[in-house]
């Protein structure tokens, strides 16, 4: 089960729609689920939502896949090149966008502040660094890449 909901993206005082899938046996069991959240969460799961017309066809994967977890990705500034800036982990030259002053820091923030917090009280979920994990393409991989170098306090 996939769900839309808007919660507050505080670095720029806005709903952002977070799109939540929900595991198989959800709503009939008391177990605890790891999660793992994506960028650009509008691109994972229905056509009807992404960006150029074609999903990843996530949800029909974890359907039927046999661990189960629970999916969080909020979608990003979809004016112009907000995503660009929001996915910057730091100042960059995108040719042929520009210049940019990367928001990345911030999203991080964000979702570690008050999304994930959100989340571990609002889901059964597994709230440890063991079982939380990020992923994205493109500047969303960028931004995966930089959330696993610059926050986890194993390297």
């Amino acid at each position: 089960m996939v769900i839309k909901q808007p919660f507050n993206y505080s670095p720029k005082n806005q709903n952002r729609t977070l799109h939540i899938y929900l595991p198989n046996d959800y709503d009939a069991s008391a177990e605890r689920y790891p999660v793992m959240y994506f960028f650009d969460g509008h691109n994972l799961f229905r056509d009807e939502w992404a960006t150029y017309g074609t999903c990843w066809g996530l949800a029909d994967f974890l359907r039927r896949w046999e661990k189960q977890v629970i999916v969080v990705a909020p979608e990003c500034d979809r004016q112009g090149n907000g995503r660009l800036r929001e996915y910057a982990p730091y100042d960059m030259e995108i040719p042929p966008f520009g210049f940019f002053c990367g928001q990345g820091r911030r999203v991080m923030e964000w979702m570690l502040g008050e999304l994930k917090p959100h989340i571990d009280r609002t889901y059964p979920t597994m709230p440890f660094r063991e079982t939380t994990a990020i992923a994205g393409s493109s500047m969303g991989g960028l931004m995966s890449r930089f959330a696993v170098l610059r926050y986890n306090p194993w390297i």
